[in-house]
């Protein structure tokens, strides 16, 4: 009896210690969390327009990607997102808004969006595969994750390929085990 209760007492014990060992650091942060504090801290900044600004997050590595009107603008939210307690890096994939492409078509960005998104759609991508899509006067910013080289470029032929695109800014990154991988 006293040996049934030693052991079932160290199987509690191996219980309890597995589980502390499983549970996440106190302090650590996961990236949903860290992608909330930065969109926090860069919506508290008046001199951003953050609803412009994509927030993006893989491994502590934030990415920015969007419209803002200035290089001064651009700086600050590149320096905002970096002063935020957890960001490991930050990929600027910020575009400055410019007026000077001539459209092809005029279609509203809403609809341009909608058409690329949809595209998006019957591209081959991995399941993991996270992309954004940002349109400014015509010119879509793609962003995100993906596996491969070859999804980025399936992705940004098939925006390129939409009716009314002036252009395509494809800063779609590649995973951080991927990233190794020669750009084409």
């Amino acid at each position: 009896m006293r040996q049934l209760r030693h052991c079932s007492f160290l199987v509690g014990l191996f219980c309890i210690v597995g589980a502390a060992a499983a549970q996440p650091q106190t302090g650590a942060i996961n990236d949903h969390e860290l992608t909330s504090k930065v969109e926090a801290a860069l919506a508290s900044d008046r001199s951003i327009k953050a609803r412009d600004i994509d927030v993006e997050t893989r491994d502590s590595v934030v990415q920015l990607s969007g419209f803002v009107d200035s290089e001064n603008e651009r700086t600050a939210v590149v320096m905002r997102a970096r002063s935020v307690s957890g960001v490991a890096e930050v990929r600027d994939d910020l575009s400055i808004r410019n007026d000077d492409r001539p459209a092809k078509e005029p279609v509203s960005d809403t609809v341009i969006a909608a058409r690329v998104r949809d595209s998006l759609g019957n591209v081959k991508l991995a399941k993991d595969s996270d992309v954004n899509v940002e349109v400014s006067k015509g010119v879509v910013q793609l962003s995100g994750f993906v596996n491969t080289a070859e999804e980025k470029a399936r992705a940004g032929d098939a925006a390129s390929a939409v009716a009314g695109v002036r252009d395509v800014e494809n800063h779609i990154a590649l995973t951080a085990e991927n990233e190794k991988v020669p750009k084409q």
